[in-house]
Protein backbone atom coordinates (compact mmCIF):
# COMPACT_ATOMS: atom_id res chain seq x y z
CA UNK A 1 0.00 0.00 0.00
CA UNK A 2 1.50 3.36 -0.99
CA UNK A 3 1.19 6.66 0.90
CA UNK A 4 -1.52 7.89 -1.52
CA UNK A 5 -3.78 4.89 -0.87
CA UNK A 6 -6.23 5.66 1.93
CA UNK A 7 -8.37 2.56 1.62
CA UNK A 8 -8.33 0.17 4.51
CA UNK A 9 -7.07 -3.27 3.54
CA UNK A 10 -9.65 -6.03 3.88
CA UNK A 11 -8.89 -8.39 6.69
CA UNK A 12 -10.49 -11.78 6.65
CA UNK A 13 -11.51 -12.67 10.14
CA UNK A 14 -11.25 -16.37 10.69
CA UNK A 15 -13.04 -17.63 13.79
CA UNK A 16 -10.97 -20.51 14.97
CA UNK A 17 -11.71 -22.35 18.13
CA UNK A 18 -11.56 -20.03 21.05
CA UNK A 19 -8.43 -20.35 23.17
CA UNK A 20 -8.66 -22.24 26.41
CA UNK A 21 -9.74 -19.92 29.19
CA UNK A 22 -9.59 -21.42 32.66
CA UNK A 23 -12.98 -21.31 34.34
CA UNK A 24 -14.91 -20.64 31.11
CA UNK A 25 -17.69 -23.02 30.11
CA UNK A 26 -17.97 -24.77 26.75
CA UNK A 27 -21.03 -23.64 24.83
CA UNK A 28 -23.11 -26.30 23.10
CA UNK A 29 -25.83 -25.31 20.62
CA UNK A 30 -28.58 -27.94 20.45
CA UNK A 31 -30.61 -27.67 17.22
CA UNK A 32 -33.69 -29.83 17.86
CA UNK A 33 -37.25 -29.05 16.77
CA UNK A 34 -38.80 -31.55 19.20
CA UNK A 35 -38.83 -29.35 22.33
CA UNK A 36 -39.10 -32.17 24.94
CA UNK A 37 -36.12 -34.01 23.40
CA UNK A 38 -34.15 -30.77 23.04
CA UNK A 39 -34.86 -29.77 26.62
CA UNK A 40 -33.72 -33.16 27.95
CA UNK A 41 -30.48 -32.90 25.94
CA UNK A 42 -29.87 -29.33 27.14
CA UNK A 43 -30.53 -30.32 30.77
CA UNK A 44 -28.14 -33.29 30.52
CA UNK A 45 -25.36 -31.11 29.10
CA UNK A 46 -26.02 -28.30 31.59
CA UNK A 47 -25.72 -30.83 34.44
CA UNK A 48 -22.07 -31.34 33.47
CA UNK A 49 -19.47 -29.08 35.06
CA UNK A 50 -17.88 -26.79 32.50
CA UNK A 51 -20.74 -26.80 29.97
CA UNK A 52 -23.69 -24.64 29.09
CA UNK A 53 -26.19 -25.60 26.40
CA UNK A 54 -28.77 -23.59 24.47
CA UNK A 55 -31.61 -25.05 22.36
CA UNK A 56 -33.07 -23.67 19.16
CA UNK A 57 -35.77 -25.32 17.05
CA UNK A 58 -34.80 -24.56 13.44
CA UNK A 59 -31.73 -24.25 11.24
CA UNK A 60 -32.58 -20.59 10.66
CA UNK A 61 -32.66 -19.98 14.42
CA UNK A 62 -29.31 -21.77 14.70
CA UNK A 63 -27.69 -19.46 12.15
CA UNK A 64 -29.12 -16.43 13.94
CA UNK A 65 -27.94 -17.68 17.34
CA UNK A 66 -24.44 -18.42 16.06
CA UNK A 67 -24.06 -14.76 15.13
CA UNK A 68 -24.11 -13.83 18.81
CA UNK A 69 -23.36 -17.06 20.70
CA UNK A 70 -20.01 -18.60 19.74
CA UNK A 71 -20.65 -22.34 20.06
CA UNK A 72 -17.86 -24.79 20.83
CA UNK A 73 -19.98 -27.71 19.57
CA UNK A 74 -23.32 -28.25 17.85
CA UNK A 75 -25.76 -31.11 18.46
CA UNK A 76 -27.83 -31.15 15.25
CA UNK A 77 -31.03 -32.99 14.41
CA UNK A 78 -31.11 -34.14 10.79
CA UNK A 79 -34.82 -33.60 10.25
CA UNK A 80 -35.75 -30.00 10.92
CA UNK A 81 -38.60 -27.87 9.59
CA UNK A 82 -37.55 -25.81 6.58
CA UNK A 83 -33.82 -26.24 6.12
CA UNK A 84 -32.62 -29.75 7.02
CA UNK A 85 -29.76 -30.51 9.37
CA UNK A 86 -27.62 -31.59 6.40
CA UNK A 87 -28.28 -28.28 4.62
CA UNK A 88 -27.35 -26.38 7.79
CA UNK A 89 -24.20 -28.49 8.14
CA UNK A 90 -23.21 -27.66 4.55
CA UNK A 91 -23.70 -23.93 5.20
CA UNK A 92 -21.61 -24.12 8.36
CA UNK A 93 -18.80 -25.92 6.54
CA UNK A 94 -18.83 -23.30 3.77
CA UNK A 95 -18.46 -20.47 6.30
CA UNK A 96 -14.95 -20.15 7.69
CA UNK A 97 -16.30 -18.79 11.00
CA UNK A 98 -18.01 -22.13 11.75
CA UNK A 99 -16.05 -24.60 9.63
CA UNK A 100 -14.13 -26.02 12.59
CA UNK A 101 -17.01 -26.26 15.05
CA UNK A 102 -17.59 -29.98 15.73
CA UNK A 103 -21.08 -31.36 15.05
CA UNK A 104 -22.88 -34.38 16.51
CA UNK A 105 -25.90 -35.40 14.45
CA UNK A 106 -29.09 -36.84 15.92
CA UNK A 107 -31.23 -39.00 13.68
CA UNK A 108 -34.19 -41.31 13.92
CA UNK A 109 -33.77 -42.58 10.35
CA UNK A 110 -30.12 -43.44 9.82
CA UNK A 111 -30.75 -45.56 6.72
CA UNK A 112 -32.27 -42.59 4.96
CA UNK A 113 -29.32 -40.29 5.72
CA UNK A 114 -26.33 -42.67 5.87
CA UNK A 115 -25.14 -41.88 2.34
CA UNK A 116 -25.40 -38.09 2.83
CA UNK A 117 -23.42 -38.25 6.06
CA UNK A 118 -20.74 -40.58 4.67
CA UNK A 119 -20.36 -38.29 1.63
CA UNK A 120 -19.54 -35.44 3.99
CA UNK A 121 -17.14 -37.46 6.12
CA UNK A 122 -19.43 -37.33 9.16
CA UNK A 123 -18.54 -39.99 11.69
CA UNK A 124 -20.29 -38.74 14.84
CA UNK A 125 -24.01 -39.30 15.18
CA UNK A 126 -26.50 -40.75 17.64
CA UNK A 127 -29.59 -42.67 16.62
CA UNK A 128 -32.87 -41.82 18.34
CA UNK A 129 -33.77 -43.00 20.86
CA UNK A 130 -30.27 -42.50 22.23
CA UNK A 131 -28.69 -42.89 25.64
CA UNK A 132 -28.07 -39.44 27.15
CA UNK A 133 -24.89 -40.71 28.80
CA UNK A 134 -23.51 -41.64 25.37
CA UNK A 135 -24.39 -38.22 23.95
CA UNK A 136 -22.77 -36.41 26.88
CA UNK A 137 -19.69 -38.61 26.48
CA UNK A 138 -19.43 -37.59 22.79
CA UNK A 139 -19.84 -33.93 23.75
CA UNK A 140 -16.99 -34.23 26.26
CA UNK A 141 -14.80 -36.02 23.72
CA UNK A 142 -15.30 -33.42 20.97
CA UNK A 143 -15.26 -30.34 23.24
CA UNK A 144 -13.38 -31.22 26.43
CA UNK A 145 -14.09 -28.92 29.37
CA UNK A 146 -11.63 -26.16 30.12
CA UNK A 147 -9.44 -26.48 33.18
CA UNK A 148 -11.11 -25.07 36.28
CA UNK A 149 -10.02 -21.65 37.40
CA UNK A 150 -7.53 -22.14 40.22
CA UNK A 151 -6.83 -19.25 42.52
CA UNK A 152 -3.50 -19.36 44.23
CA UNK A 153 -3.28 -17.67 47.62
CA UNK A 154 -0.36 -15.27 47.98
CA UNK A 155 2.56 -16.58 49.97
CA UNK A 156 2.92 -15.15 53.44
CA UNK A 157 5.76 -12.70 53.86
CA UNK A 158 8.94 -14.27 55.22
CA UNK A 159 9.04 -14.17 58.98
CA UNK A 160 5.32 -13.34 59.14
Amino acid sequence: MNAQDTTTPKIRSKRARRPAEPGRKRVVLVVEDDKPIGDVVVDAINDEAGYTAVRVGTATDALETLRTVPADLIVLDLQLPGMSGVELYDQLRDDERYRNVPVIFETGTMREHAHELRERGVAMYVKKPFDLNDLVSYVKRLAPPFAPLVRIAPRPAPGG
